[in-house]
């Protein structure tokens, strides 16, 4: 299993999500493969959710503005993310968030 940036081995071990589109993993297929390496970020949580650490995605754009979708997200807590929510009973949580973007559409049409 591939792990975000930063997260290695037993360490991470506690817990990581995966989340992609469906046959976008294991398809080859051009169009599902991801544009961009994996961009990685932690975020925090506090007061059991209620105040949280938003993550705008900025990286996903083409030069001219354009919004590029994302091919896979990872969310997961290393092993002392996962202490320090326990021994904060949940007052801070914090988390390990990893995304890639979608390539580009493709060009099409004649060239003039």
């Amino acid at each position: 299993m591939d792990l975000p940036a930063g997260q290695s081995g037993l360490v991470s071990a506690a817990a990581t999500y995966h989340i992609y589109q469906d046959l976008g993993l294991g398809d080859s297929q051009p169009q599902n493969m991801p544009g961009t390496e994996w961009k990685s970020k932690n975020v925090n949580s506090f007061l059991w959710g209620l105040i949280r650490q938003d993550l705008p995605i900025t990286n996903c754009r083409l030069a001219n503005g354009q919004r590029l979708g994302i091919e896979q997200i990872r969310v997961g807590r290393s092993v002392g993310q996962v202490l320090t929510t326990l021994l904060t009973l949940g007052i801070w949580a914090p988390t390990r968030v990893s995304w890639r973007c979608c390539r580009p559409p493709s060009q099409s049409g004649r060239l003039e």
